[in-house]
């Protein structure tokens, strides 16, 4: 089984990102997952430092072989205050946003299963230890940070940062699948982004119940007809996670035609 770790679920949720750039298809759901992903990140405090250390040690460059053995190992014993029992099960939580189809061999995973060995053999005692495969590790680590980066990335990387660049991708795929949309339906898309799937589910109700109210209330016989066609439409609509957004943006288009 591959390892679960902070690095590997996001390399998973960029490549969903990616993928969902070329088919709109995939925009809720890879939108559904990045913003799961920070959920799960932001209640957990072991996965919020997990984050950090993979982020500094990733983006990090130092050219001086004392100072990149002080800089990892400062970072690894940041760990010291859990168990490894702990970091297993909240890195459990990363589970569902982890691909089956990452390739092992690229440098980015080698990097981060190698961060992932040395947190885990540093909480293991006595004869637990893996010391050729911690020692491996330490030292694909040291050449990665010893290697100038081709680009810098900002240091002082934290979830509330990331989450904030979270919700700006997601308004844009949002936007890209509903440009139809005028502007003053911005707020309905930013509540759409946000919401979680129970959320969702209430808003759409509350949205049925408001549209029909409106119904009895309008028309006349000419469009007693289509009204009774619509009506029946609406009460059709149940809750389903791929269909839901659509449905409350086309009731709150409906709405506003109707007053």
């Amino acid at each position: 089984m591959k390892n679960i770790n902070i690095g590997l679920a996001k390399l998973g949720i960029l490549n969903k990102l990616n993928e969902s750039g070329f088919d709109h298809n995939l925009i809720e759901e890879s939108n559904d997952s990045f913003l799961n992903y920070m959920k799960v990140i932001r209640k957990s405090p072991i996965l919020q430092l997990e984050f950090k250390i993979y982020s500094d040690i990733e983006d990090k460059h130092i050219k001086n072989d004392i100072l990149i053995k002080e800089y990892i190992d400062k970072h690894i014993e940041l760990f010291e205050i859990y168990s490894l029992k702990e970091i297993q099960a909240e890195r459990a939580k990363l589970k569902p946003f982890i691909s089956e189809n990452i390739d092992d061999d690229s440098d980015k995973v080698k990097l981060y299963n190698a961060i992932d060995m040395l947190i885990t053999e540093s909480l293991k005692v006595g004869n637990e230890v893996d010391v050729d495969g911690a020692h491996e590790a330490f030292t694909l680590v040291f050449n990665h940070i010893k290697t100038p980066k081709k680009s810098s990335l900002t240091e002082d990387v934290d979830v509330e940062t990331m989450d904030e660049q979270v919700i700006e991708i997601a308004v844009d795929k949002f936007n890209e699948k509903y440009s139809n949309l005028a502007e003053d339906d911005g707020e309905l898309l930013k509540t759409l982004i946000n919401a979680t799937p129970k959320e969702k589910e209430d808003l759409l109700e509350t949205y049925k119940t408001e549209t029909l109210t409106i119904l009895e209330t309008v028309g006349d016989e000419d469009d007693k007809a289509k009204m009774v066609k619509a009506v029946q439409k609406i009460k059709e609509m149940v809750f389903n996670g791929k269909t839901v957004d659509d449905n409350i943006i086309s009731l709150h288009g409906f709405k506003k035609e109707l007053l």
